[in-house]
């Protein structure tokens, strides 16, 4: 099966450049001439670093996308990655089955990925702890900074608290979440808060 790797970047120069990775047996294939064939290598130490210092933010990160199959239109400045598509830029990472992503100018600014679920996860400098989250379908607003989930929505901070709702809105730079239901959906919202550990003490003394 055709596997697919994207890195977009900022360049300093006008021209835009998309970078494709392809397994050995399928070089034959023929894309977009405007894509440069290359292999993509991710660091663990290097991102693992970057979520610890929070030295660069998540929007001014490259962005690595990974999947099946890729369709392109530089000229609207889109592409749907369909497959097990995954998503990462800095701290933040998206999964689905079919992912749709804008970038204009090679600037990421939206990202809508669907799936059976569709996944996400950020790491929060606040609170120094993984975000994750589901739902049918997950809107990621990268200049807004903002993260809807909609469709059997969980949003989870594990050990703290997990929001359930057909519908989430998680704003990431004023780290607040707000739910509520939709029209499709009724059913009411959901919060389980976990309190927090405290130190035993000895009834004895």
């Amino acid at each position: 099966m055709l596997k697919v790797s994207i890195t977009l970047a900022k360049c300093k120069h006008r021209n835009k450049i998309i970078k494709l990775k392809v397994n050995k047996m399928q070089k034959k294939l023929r894309f977009i001439p405007t894509l440069f064939l290359s292999l993509l290598f991710i660091s663990s130490y290097s991102f693992a670093a970057n979520i610890k210092t929070g030295s660069t933010p998540d929007e001014q990160q490259p962005v690595n996308i990974t999947a099946d199959s890729l369709k392109v239109s530089e000229k609207e400045g889109k592409s749907t990655y369909k497959g097990n598509v995954v998503v990462i830029q800095g701290s933040l990472t998206l999964k689905g089955d079919v992912i749709h992503i804008s970038h204009p100018n090679n600037q990421l600014t939206e990202v809508i990925a669907t799936g059976k679920p569709a996944n996400f996860k950020r790491f929060s400098q606040v609170d120094q702890a993984w975000l994750t989250g589901k739902a049918n379908k997950i809107e990621y607003h990268a200049q807004n900074k903002t993260v809807l989930l909609i469709g059997h929505a969980q949003v989870e901070q594990p050990g703290k608290h997990i929001i359930t709702g057909p519908k989430l809105f998680y704003d990431i730079a004023n780290q607040t979440l707000q739910a509520q239901s939709t029209e499709t959906e009724k059913k009411r919202i959901s919060v389980t808060f976990n309190p927090a550990p405290t130190e035993s003490t000895d009834a004895t003394k």
